[in-house]
């Protein structure tokens, strides 16, 4: 039997902190794409695991005042879009920590950020796609990656379905053109 979102937050709301097995459902139902979005996000596979379940957690606790006026999937993905940043944030900014100590004591080890998954957009693309502005790439991963409507996204990022839809393509041509400028111009033969 097909159940709807719908009808497991309401369970939910009725069974929750005790009883989680409306939970555990949308959890099964929503884990490998909200999986794949924090790992494509943030680049590093335990990183996406930590904001994965940091992201069902705070659904877990805010579900009892979800309060529908967007559907499941899109408040969900809202959490999504936010751990992810505030983690991607947390990061980069470690990171530019420890660049600055390392250039004012040369004697520290170097200090790099999180090796790409080998599951991950590789090559041209995902280079591509880490060159953008973390607006850019949170739309094309919220509609590539995790596969959300523009109704959705626009539900999630809090924007306007026509100002949502732009941004799309400006982001979309950017991705074009940084995939333009990182290959090499083949040489003519004369």
């Amino acid at each position: 039997m097909d159940v709807t979102d719908e009808q497991l937050v309401a369970r939910c709301k009725d069974e929750l902190p005790y009883a989680t097995g409306a939970f555990e459902l949308l959890l099964r139902r929503y884990e490998p794409v909200v999986f794949r979005t924090c790992r494509r996000y943030l680049n590093h596979h335990q990183e996406a695991e930590e904001a994965c379940q940091d992201a069902f957690l705070r659904a877990f606790h805010g579900l009892p005042k979800f309060a529908g006026r967007a559907n499941f999937r899109t408040w969900l993905f809202r959490i999504v879009t936010n751990v992810c940043a505030t983690r991607y944030a947390a990061l980069a900014k470690a990171r530019d920590r420890a660049a600055a100590i390392q250039q004012h004591a040369h004697s520290l080890p170097t200090v790099e950020a999180p090796a790409r998954d080998s599951d991950q957009l590789e090559g041209p693309i995902g280079d591509a796609l880490d060159t953008l502005a973390e607006t850019d790439r949170q739309i094309l991963l919220l509609r590539h990656v995790a596969d959300l409507t523009l109704e959705e996204i626009s539900e999630a990022i809090e924007m306007k379905l026509s100002a949502t839809k732009m941004r799309l393509y400006r982001a979309e041509d950017r991705l074009r053109e940084a995939f333009q400028q990182l290959q090499p111009i083949p040489e003519k033969k004369s």
